[in-house]
């Protein structure tokens, strides 16, 4: 029996994990654990990022891309704060992710030294598993249960190391822990199901609303479609579920959704909702019944009453259903609302056309989808890009992730960072606005360090629109908005990328064509029009008295009108 380093035996337990690459920044109270992962470096790639949230960001898209658990690290103190946002992306978004961060050693906690930080008690509403290490020989045994926890609750798993921990010997035998893991899913309940048919069968407005959860049942989700005659709304994390082209498709839900969607919705007579917690009810029908499948039995009628619950997965449970429902091959319902939504179509259309200057957001995705790959990957960040790319953006086989459920501004690089060093040979492209971007802009630099050549296309308006809009929906004055201008074409050549300034329409084409055939990662950073307004799918009369007050309060306070999204969109929005 030898004896080993327990930072050696906890990194040769990541490889039997299969984990193969991390991200973070080393420092004095995680560099032991640094040491062990350079000596296996040729097994486990670490990555080191400028910001600690990208590392947790990053770990987090990782996550959402593969199933694969993210890892990331970073000192104790100012480390382990940082990480936090990157965290809670992937606790609610429901992804697993391993923590590692250092702490002082064992015989100076408590004695409000350097950086001491209770790292503990700081990250125990976020984890799953949080625990700090007490010992060289538990440390292996404690690492396993926490990937393992993480796996199976799809949370984050936290490890808090003293210092003086990692470097302490033990016995090699530690290698010798069970890595074998099988997630346990729940198993179909014959009556559940037979319930739920019964309901289909009888009903005539029948809607499905897809999630994230069925991401894995693209194919059972589209036979069960079709099989039905339903029309199929999307949450946006499911975005991608079901093709934007499939004739079933009516768009995503919700205020930055569709109007077809918003439509069907209060005509249905029932809800089909898979893998979904979707949180906004007013979006959803009006006591209809409703058969709800979900992995995880606490999300049943959690946020509408279900009249049928399905506790199980998603691919099982829809392949059941198609089987046994009565197909439908003329439903009078689905072409009314594909009639709804052939109508949108032609309107979005008709947006992404706009060759004006300054230029339309709309137009930028057009052309976003005449370079992307069938396969490309959306990086998507929060705030307008995600509305003009939920909106516009055809997703066929593409990969589209975002932070969904925290919904943090920043996402997007950290996401494209992921994908490009997890899928070298696919295109990865990150959208985001320039509020957005600038949060994490210093990580470009990380992805030409790397070689990775992704594409950024920065929405540059020089404010935060998406909150300028809901400062004026309910009914404010817009204040703290604006930003000065940042050149980053010029700032992606500083790093040793590539830039591409567009103020001017014709522009566009050139611009991104150079992106596509770059071999460094290119930021392509366009001037869109501020005045462009992310209009919900379906204005409700809250809203527009919001708009009707901010416009009247502009008028006494300002002595100016401001200036209104065109009067033919808010008519097809509203009405």
């Amino acid at each position: 029996m030898g004896k080993i380093k327990a930072s050696d035996a906890v990194v040769g337990l990541f490889e039997k994990w299969g984990i193969d690459r991390i991200y973070g920044i080393p420092g004095d109270s995680i560099d032991t654990m640094v040491e062990a992962l350079r000596k296996q470096e040729s097994k486990i790639k670490f990555y080191t990022v400028r910001h600690e949230e990208v590392a947790s960001m990053a770990a987090s898209a990782y996550a959402k891309l593969t199933g694969k658990i993210g890892v990331c690290l970073a000192i104790g103190g100012p480390g382990a704060i940082h990480l936090l946002n990157g965290m809670y992306d992937a606790k609610m978004d429901h992804v697993p992710m391993l923590v590692l961060v250092g702490h002082i050693p064992s015989k100076l906690t408590g004695t409000d030294y350097f950086q001491e930080v209770n790292t503990v008690d700081l990250f125990k509403d976020v984890a799953v598993y949080n625990k700090e290490v007490t010992s060289a020989e538990s440390f292996p045994a404690v690492a396993n249960q926490a990937i393992r926890t993480a796996y199976q609750k799809r949370g984050v798993a936290v490890l808090s190391i003293p210092d003086d921990v990692p470097t302490g010997e033990i016995s090699d035998q530690a290698l010798q822990l069970n890595t074998v893991f099988e997630k346990k899913i729940p198993g179909l309940v014959e009556d559940d199901l037979s319930d739920a048919v019964a309901l289909i069968n009888a009903a005539k407005n029948p809607v499905i609303l897809a999630g994230v959860g069925s991401k894995h049942a693209k194919k059972e989700l589209k036979a069960f479609a079709e099989r039905i005659s339903a029309p199929v709304a999307v949450t946006l994390p499911g975005k991608g579920a079901l093709p934007d082209e499939h004739p079933n498709f009516i768009g995503n839900i919700g205020k930055i959704g569709t109007k077809p969607a918003y439509e069907a919705m209060k005509s249905a007579d029932l809800l089909i909702m898979v893998g979904t917690d979707y949180p906004y009810a007013a979006y959803l029908p009006e006591g209809a019944k409703c058969v709800q499948i979900d992995i995880d039995p606490v999300k049943i009628g959690k946020r509408y009453s279900v009249t049928t619950g399905i506790v199980g997965d998603a691919a099982e449970a829809l392949t059941y259903l198609t089987s046994h429902v009565t197909p439908v091959s003329d439903r009078p319902f689905l072409k009314t609302c594909q009639e709804h939504m052939a109508k949108w179509w032609s309107w979005m259309d008709e947006d992404k056309e706009n060759k004006k200057t300054p230029i339309a957001p709309q137009a930028v995705m057009k052309a976003i989808q005449s370079i992307a790959d069938d396969n490309a990957i959306f990086s998507v960040d929060v705030g307008t890009a995600t509305v003009w790319s939920t909106r516009y953006l055809h997703v066929t086989n593409q990969d589209f992730i975002v932070s969904a459920w925290l919904g943090t501004m920043g996402c997007g690089l950290p996401g494209a960072i992921a994908a490009k060093e997890a899928f070298p040979d696919r295109q990865a492209i990150a959208i985001c606005g320039d509020g957005a971007f600038a949060m994490v802009m210093q990580d470009f630099s990380t992805a030409v360090h790397y070689k990775w050549p992704l594409i950024v296309v920065i929405l540059n308006n020089k404010q935060l629109s998406f909150i300028k809009y809901e400062q004026q929906s309910a009914g404010q004055l817009n204040y703290g908005i604006n930003f000065g201008d940042i050149d980053y074409a010029k700032f992606a050549e500083a790093c040793g990328g590539k830039g591409y300034r567009v103020e001017k329409y014709d522009q566009l084409h050139d611009a991104f064509e150079g992106a596509k055939n770059s071999d460094v990662p290119a930021i392509i950073d366009v001037s869109v029009n501020a005045d462009a307004a992310p209009l919900p799918g379906k204005i409700v009369m809250d809203e527009a008295k919001g708009y009707a007050k901010f416009a009247s309060k502009s008028v006494l306070e300002n002595h100016k009108l401001e200036k209104m999204p065109p009067m033919k969109d808010v008519v097809r929005h509203f009405l």
